[in-house]
């Protein structure tokens, strides 16, 4: 079997006492950090292109890795994992969730374990960096909310399913419900029950999309009945539930 080439060649340093020294006799060195955080500020900015720049660069200068572990198979996966930990923390300074971020973080992680080779960690990154820059460019919030605002948009992400009350979301912010309320209409320039619902509405579509039924979907959102749901989704996208799954399966 022909081994495969990654798209981004690579070489790993040799172990050494004294790198200083090493790097000095053979002119190599870990890559340089310029090239890193042009990745990274990339999916922190979700910007796509700037993402498929710094990848194109590393795909003409190659990577320079340095020595992590004496087994061949640890020194890859300690590469990969700590590559994916930085692009999450750079994907969460950009304004994607924080919940969001860390699910992709784990499920990445657990690709990567099963990986056998470097070709296949480089080409699973790239891929990767595309599927994390998109979702920061799609999904972040606005760096220009308060602190107390994005604490807010976070709570109502992670807790989607649950029959969200605005009173609560206060009590769990340490301010008042009015306080909240009036914040988030001055910053996001939409009333907070309105964003909430609009999230569930959003939210409801996706679930849809994945085939969930009309019920489940209704229940899962903590909708008061099925009949109150499908109104609710008829407002807002001019179209019943029913009419949005087959629409888009005519698509497909």
């Amino acid at each position: 079997m022909t081994k495969k080439k990654a798209q981004i060649g690579y070489e790993f340093l040799d172990a050494s006492g004294n790198f200083i020294y090493e790097a000095r006799e053979t002119g190599k060195t870990h890559t340089p950090f310029a090239s890193e955080i042009l990745l990274f500020q990339s999916i922190k900015c979700g910007d796509l292109t700037g993402v498929k720049n710094a990848l194109n660069l590393y795909r003409q200068s190659g990577l320079i890795i340095g020595h992590m572990s004496d087994n061949p198979s640890r020194k890859i996966h300690y590469w990969a994992v700590s590559t994916i930990a930085v692009a999450i923390h750079y994907a969460i300074l950009g304004g994607l969730d924080e919940s969001e971020a860390y699910q992709l973080s784990d499920f990445y992680i657990q690709k990567i374990d099963s990986l056998q080779t470097m070709e296949e960690c480089i080409d699973y990154l790239c891929e990767k960096a595309i599927e994390l820059v998109t979702k920061v460019k799609e999904k972040s919030i606005p760096q220009c909310y308060s602190p107390l605002i994005n604490q807010c948009v976070h709570l109502i992400h992670i807790h989607l399913h649950s029959r969200l009350k605005i009173e609560d979301i206060a009590k769990s912010l340490h301010v008042s419900r009015d306080y909240l309320s009036q914040a988030f209409k001055k910053e996001t320039g939409v009333p907070l029950h309105q964003y909430i619902l609009d999230q569930k509405m959003e939210e409801a579509k996706r679930m849809l999309t994945r085939g969930m039924t009309i019920n489940a979907v209704s229940y899962t959102l903590c909708f008061c009945n099925e009949s109150h749901f499908i109104q609710l989704f008829k407002k807002k996208y001019h179209m019943t539930p029913a009419a949005y799954v087959t629409g888009t399966k005519s698509r497909l």
